[in-house]
């Protein structure tokens, strides 16, 4: 799926741009996306009640630093969200194909994308889902809106490859939205409550569980909007309209 590029804000199409200026500016973005990285080596090692002084010091820096780069805690803490977003992203997208893919498959290599990414960094995935800084409610509600993104656009896929049957929308959003919170409160089990705790279950009996509720969700969307979804053929030749009983 091609993701729209961000423009460029700053001088109107024409105008000189001013060289140090513009290398100042991918400086700041350079340092921001290494203590961005150094922010999950730290989560990674130290779990998720770490302080920003013990970020900033897996960063080789000051606090004060990093608050020349990011405007309070809750903006890298959605920086972080971000980065396991885009990460997410990376490791899907490639790995599907909506449009010759059954629904079943699409969902499961979605699944495994997720599970093993959650198994890669456990502890940022707790700092996340959990909300460790003291602006806890704002911060998690931001970090957690970038997995939703991830969500939205997969439910976006399937409504546009469907167009033509003119599903609901909204239908369509809050099955996406339900399927993100299940998502993330069966991802919140399966680490357990701390960083020492066991997984509930192995990964690959994991993500069976999840494909399982995720499909789910699916069918039971699909049941009210009157239609039928077969999940082992491509999904444009899978679904079709309920026939009306008589």
């Amino acid at each position: 799926m091609h993701r729209p590029s961000r423009a460029h804000s700053g001088s109107p199409p024409g105008a000189k741009v001013d060289a140090r200026s513009e290398r100042w500016r991918e400086h700041r973005k350079k340092v921001r996306a290494e203590i961005v990285d150094a922010a999950f080596r730290a989560i990674d090692k130290l779990g998720p009640e770490l302080s920003l002084r013990e970020i900033a010091e897996e960063a080789g820096t000051a606090k004060p630093k990093i608050y020349r780069h990011f405007t309070d805690k809750s903006d890298l803490f959605q920086a972080i969200g971000e980065r396991l977003r885009d990460m997410l992203w990376a490791a899907i997208f490639p790995a599907i194909d909506i449009t010759a893919d059954p629904a079943r498959e699409v969902i499961r290599r979605s699944v495994e994308k997720y599970v093993d990414l959650v198994d890669q960094h456990p502890n940022v995935c707790r700092f996340l889902i959990q909300g460790r800084f003291a602006e806890q409610s704002e911060s998690t509600m931001r970090a957690l809106n970038e997995g939703r993104d991830i969500t939205l656009a997969m439910a976006a896929m399937f409504n546009e490859e469907l167009r033509e049957m003119e599903l609901d929308g909204a239908a369509i959003e809050l099955a996406a939205f339900t399927t993100f919170g299940s998502a993330a409160a069966a991802t919140e089990w399966w680490l357990g409550p701390s960083t020492d705790s066991p997984r509930r279950m192995p990964p690959k009996e994991f993500m069976v569980h999840m494909t399982t509720i995720m499909l789910s969700s699916i069918y039971g969307t699909c049941e009210l909007l009157g239609i039928k979804i077969d999940p082992d053929v491509p999904l444009h030749d899978g679904v079709r309209r309920r026939e009306p009983v008589l």
